[in-house]
């Protein structure tokens, strides 16, 4: 879905939302949740000309279409017969997401492996494949100045960082980006790696990515890093390290490096936890097996970090004062865009903070590095989101809400499809 503002000419909004909500691990279950979720979905929203999908390639899912020229023909023909625009992937998990006991290990294999490195080299090259889908509308032509983007995460999970990964993980993003170079010299298209910070990451919020690239760029290559290794603002995790909109925005663009894509999703937060026990207690049941869910407390004391739930409670419950005094906890919790409360009292969602973080990406389109912004919403833990959070109906209904929501934003903002 292409979004075009009458201020900006030649500019536009590309949006759509991570397919890692229903991770595929086969290419049969990835035709399977584009024909029962994505082409209804499109369906649902009556949506004009191409409609854009994230597509989630899982390391099995990549191989064997890239081993199988007739699985490729197969997902090409399916893109293409419901006008499905894979202008996005996210190639963050390897494989396995969602499975029970997941948690750091999402960050495996880390940069400093060749696994690594030849799984996103391999997303991008199937990335350009499906980008010339036969019979593809003239918006889904190739342009001189579009890109295709593929988020990433930033090395590794910080637990599992010694010196020799660290100097090993710009050796990996070197090689990747040689790969991204040549694709754009044979292939035509411009693939931008989009570096995404989590917090407890080894690069955990947007201002440790800006400097962390300005070390790296000897070891990366100037002129290939500024073509292809970009930032990718995640707006939960820049809202969990209490980064303001506009100082993201610029720390992820510093150096010149453009803004490979931009994830559209929520976070929670709980005011003043020492007097909302109900709202703390609400958040605390939320820990669970699958995914990291860091939290950061602000107040007197700083900033206080911890690692998942589990580790937030325990601070909590041994009186740690940079806890126990603070006037917000922010927990990694993707929830919907659409939703603003949390449900018990002082438990909210960050949901203003994404909506300011958007409103300064798309109002400076000069400051991109690209001709198009990518927009994706990811909401991923829709399958372990309690009821009251998840809203009435299935996977689609919720999605739909979340289109509506993220629509109305960007033509609040003059942005219409």
């Amino acid at each position: 879905m292409l979004l075009r503002h009458p201020a900006h000419p030649g500019r536009g909004v590309r949006l759509a939302y991570s397919q890692n909500v229903h991770p595929a691990a086969s290419v049969a279950e990835l035709h399977a949740n584009l024909r029962a979720i994505t082409v209804p979905l499109r369906e649902r929203l009556d949506a004009r000309g191409d409609f854009g999908v994230g597509l989630y390639l899982a390391a099995p899912v990549a191989e064997e279409l890239e081993a199988r020229p007739a699985a490729l023909a197969e997902l090409r023909a399916l893109l293409s017969e419901h006008a499905l625009d894979p202008f996005t992937y996210n190639a963050f998990p390897y494989a396995g997401f969602g499975a029970a006991g997941l948690k750091a290990s999402v960050f495996d294999p880390p940069w400093s492996a060749r696994e690594r490195v030849e799984y996103t080299a391999r997303v991008a090259r199937l990335a350009c494949a499906l980008a010339r889908s036969p019979g593809a509308s003239r918006e889904r032509e190739p342009r001189a100045d579009g890109h295709l983007s593929i988020s990433t995460h930033t090395g590794a999970h910080s637990s599992r960082v010694d010196a020799a990964v660290a100097a090993a993980i710009p050796r990996g993003f070197a090689q990747a980006l040689v790969e991204l170079g040549r694709l754009e010299r044979e292939a035509g298209r411009r693939v931008v790696r989009a570096l995404e910070p989590e917090p407890r990451a080894n690069v955990n919020d947007l201002a440790a990515l800006a400097a962390w690239r300005g070390a790296a760029l000897p070891t990366l290559g100037r002129e290939l890093a500024a073509r292809h290794l970009g930032a990718c603002i995640d707006a939960c995790h820049a809202a969990v390290e209490f980064e303001e909109p506009e100082r993201a925005l610029s720390d992820a663009l510093r150096g010149g490096a453009p803004l490979g894509k931009l994830q559209y999703t929520s976070a929670l937060a709980l005011r003043e936890p020492a007097r909302h026990p109900a709202g703390r207690e609400q958040l605390f049941a939320l820990d669970e097996p699958r995914y990291l869910h860091q939290v950061t407390a602000r107040g007197a004391h700083g900033l206080a970090r911890a690692g998942d739930l589990g580790e937030a409670r325990a601070a909590f419950e041994r009186g740690e004062p940079a806890w126990c005094d603070a006037q917000e906890w922010r927990c990694h919790f993707h929830v919907p865009t659409d939703l603003d409360s949390g449900g018990a009292d002082g438990l909210r969602t960050t949901r203003a903070h994404a909506e300011s973080l958007l409103a300064a990406a798309v109002g400076a389109p000069e400051r991109w590095g690209t001709a198009e912004l990518h927009l994706e919403i990811e909401t991923y833990t829709w399958s372990i989101l309690p009821r009251a959070a998840r809203g009435d109906g299935e996977l689609v209904d919720g999605l739909e809400r979340e289109y509506r929501h993220v629509l109305g934003c960007l033509g609040r903002l003059g942005w219409t499809a």
